[in-house]
């Protein structure tokens, strides 16, 4: 009787077979990625590298963020996201800033999230959204001051491989570039590409034609400079590679063009 009491406390007091138990499902690996780019905002920009480290085992997600800008030189952030669900609660170990957020998205897959964090003791607010791109990441931030909007700023940054990560905190250590040395680049790269194919379209001519087409092509090179050294110089101050950069403004022909590469 014993035996039989027994059998039936296990399988439920109404005598039904046991309930099968679900496994739990396995959580994901642990997953680093790294980002780097540029941070514009109230007139300024900035170089940016992030490193963003997902663990689900531990429950957390890890940033180490570090930027660099010529009015406020570097400076370095690493913030604990501590995951409840769908929802986080974060503080920069430097007591930089704290706050929480929502992560959207499969769990620990999740491709966005946003958050509001405090400045201690200022009375500043920063609103963040968040989104992993097919290329890397990009973050709007809106800085408040008493609920009222005072800047705003944008990062776009791109992934890089992580092996590489002290590299590219070393070069974030390096002053950026001036925006002269890389307009002196940009300007000798594109000119050299330029009349490596003009010169050769002008000699094919007549040579009655070919004073009138060299004076066209000037005026062409002249308007394709106007539109493209902007992009021109921002990758290259993006870049920050000085090395690379004075090559490519001192060469004198296309071959020492690819000598700089």
């Amino acid at each position: 009787m014993k035996s039989l009491t027994l059998a039936v406390a296990f399988a439920g007091c109404s005598g039904s077979t046991p309930r099968s138990i679900t496994p739990a499902i396995p959580l994901p690996a642990a997953n680093t990625a790294c980002y780097a780019g540029m941070s514009v905002g109230m007139g300024q920009s900035a170089r940016t590298i992030a490193r963003r480290i997902v663990n689900p085992t531990a429950g957390t997600i890890t940033e180490d963020v570090s930027r660099d800008d010529l009015a406020h030189g570097a400076k370095s952030f690493h913030v604990v996201m501590q995951v409840d669900g769908d929802h986080f609660t974060m503080t920069e170990t430097g007591n930089a800033f704290r706050g929480s957020g929502a992560l959207v998205g499969e769990a620990w897959q999740w491709t966005s999230w946003s958050s509001t964090a405090e400045i201690p003791n200022t009375g500043i607010t920063v609103d963040s959204d968040d989104e992993i791109t097919a290329t890397g990441m990009t973050a709007t931030k809106q800085i408040r001051r008493e609920r009222k909007v005072i800047a705003t700023t944008k990062d776009e940054l791109k992934t890089f491989n992580c092996i590489d990560w002290d590299k590219a905190v070393a070069a974030l250590a390096q002053p950026p570039l001036a925006s002269g040395g890389c307009e002196r680049a940009c300007k000798n790269f594109a000119q050299l590409k330029y009349w490596e194919r003009a010169d050769a379209e002008i000699s094919a001519l007549p040579a009655g034609d070919q004073a009138p087409a060299k004076a066209q092509k000037i005026s062409e090179l002249a308007t394709r400079l106007d539109a493209g050294m902007p992009a021109c110089v921002s990758t290259c101050i993006e870049s920050n590679n000085a090395t690379q950069t004075a090559c490519i403004a001192a060469a004198a022909s296309v071959g020492a063009l690819r000598a700089c590469e």
